[in-house]
């Protein structure tokens, strides 16, 4: 019997099965609901750039302190932020700014430790470029790149020669 695995779309979806758990195992592991994060600006520059990867650990926000890189959702944001705690509030909320941008944005003034994320406790280069790559070119243009795909097939492979074409009469 064939080994399922030896097959591209085996190998597929145990790729992702494998992330997955891998990514799963993370959550655990860090404490956080999202273990690893892409840089998807360069608001941090030069600690870090668009394209990095961070990985982040989830701790009380007692534990966290003025100089901490944090990820948190902004209110009604879909994309988490990555930026550096600049100033605990009375109240125990946080201030945050990213070390490029020359202030604050009107959200980060009072980030509530429910927002938060995690720490971050490593950054891997350019590894995120793939995830960017994939959510700003591909996904948009999946209709156009579906499109040449097909083009290019009948292009270069052709008609299947086993597919009968009409033939043409022509009369006197």
């Amino acid at each position: 019997m064939k080994n399922p695995l030896n097959s591209t779309a085996g190998c597929i979806i145990f790729g992702i099965i494998l992330a997955f758990a891998i990514n799963q195992g993370m959550v655990f592991a860090l404490s956080t609901d999202i273990p690893v994060v892409a840089v998807e600006s360069n608001s941090m520059a030069p600690t870090f750039y668009k394209g990095d990867i961070l990985i982040l650990h989830g701790i009380p926000a007692e534990d966290l302190k003025i100089g901490d890189i944090i990820v948190f959702s902004p209110p009604g944001g879909k994309t988490p932020v990555v930026h550096r705690i600049v100033d605990i509030n009375p109240d125990g909320s946080f201030q945050t700014k990213g070390d490029a941008n020359p202030g604050q944005l009107s959200f980060e003034k009072h980030i509530e430790a429910s927002q938060i994320h995690g720490k971050s406790i490593l950054i891997i280069p350019y590894i995120g470029w793939v995830k960017i790559g994939i959510m700003e070119y591909i996904i948009p243009n999946t209709g156009w790149i579906v499109l040449i795909a097909i083009a290019s097939y009948i292009i270069f492979i052709g008609i299947p020669k086993h597919i009968k074409r009409p033939h043409t009469t022509s009369m006197k």
